[in-house]
């Protein structure tokens, strides 16, 4: 069934508007969005990179980010099986992950779940990095993921400290796995930092525009390695049991509730129609 969801979710002919709010953001000069009829997973993806986005902060339960970080990586898993390229600002997206994981980062809190956090994230870059041709909409969006991870290494570069920090300490495992999955990324800021320096001395440019940063790192695709990474299109499926068991069972009885009680209301509304229609009828 969950193929089939997934099918359905991405199907252009099944297109829906839906209204998601958007926060208040000084950097967002309208937060105003037309809407417009998308695909279930767009507005899913759209959904989550919003929540990402505007839900930075020191008291919030990690465990939601991870919710959307496994949405997202699922999403990725289909896409990728199928060779569907949804035509997606991806950049919106990649740009609220790294914020949530400089914020959550920020903290330096010695939590396991912030570590498994930071390895879903890897992955899902990781997913991007090794797959997205299989389901990014143009080679440009290549261009513009590696000059989002080159613009973005210092959050990359807290991350591989981190993995470092508590890989003899608390989190051994976790962090292995974590400095193992930032392998390919820390390869693509290493491979393409020095030739961007380069570029920018031999041309007397102190900082390069975006096209500028986008030109050198096609212009050296075909030198750079990478490390396969398994297992990156495989994913844990979700179970509510136990954990939210309480919380899933406690809403449905909610809801059959107020279910019955409209539908209680409705019936003895059209009775009582009924009932007056007839009396009326019979009074001719």
């Amino acid at each position: 069934s969950s193929g089939i969801n997934a099918e359905y979710g991405h199907d252009e002919n099944q297109v829906f508007p839906v209204f998601i709010y958007r926060t208040k953001l000084r950097h967002r000069k309208d937060n105003k969005k037309e809407l417009t009829a998308m695909s279930l997973a767009y507005t899913l993806l759209d959904l989550t990179s919003e929540f990402l986005m505007t839900n930075l902060t020191k008291n919030f339960p990690f465990e939601l980010y991870s919710k959307c970080y496994r949405v997202i990586h699922r999403i990725l898993c289909y896409q990728k099986k199928c060779r569907v390229r949804l035509n997606y600002p991806w950049p919106t997206l990649w740009n609220s992950i790294i914020s949530a994981v400089k914020w959550s980062n920020s903290l330096q809190m010695d939590d396991p779940e912030i570590i498994n956090n930071y390895i879903q994230v890897s992955r899902i870059f990781n997913m991007f990095v090794m797959y997205g041709d299989t389901f990014l909409p143009n080679p440009g969006s290549y261009d513009e993921l590696y000059y989002e991870l080159l613009r973005q290494h210092g959050v990359f570069d807290s991350l591989n400290e981190t993995g470092l920090k508590y890989k003899e300490a608390t989190h051994k495992e976790a962090c292995k796995d974590l400095l193992s999955n930032l392998h390919n990324v820390r390869a693509i800021v290493n491979h393409f930092s020095p030739k961007i320096e380069a570029w920018s001395t031999a041309n007397k440019i102190s900082t390069p525009t975006p096209e500028e940063v986008m030109d050198i790192v096609r212009s050296n695709y075909d030198t750079l390695t990478l490390k396969l990474q398994d297992g990156l299109d495989h994913f844990e499926r979700y179970s509510e049991v136990p954990k939210e068991q309480q919380f899933f069972t406690n809403l449905v009885r909610q809801i059959c509730k107020e279910k019955r009680e409209t539908t209680t209301v409705q019936i003895e509304t059209a009775a009582y129609h009924k009932f007056t229609t007839a009396s009326n009828i019979g009074q001719i």
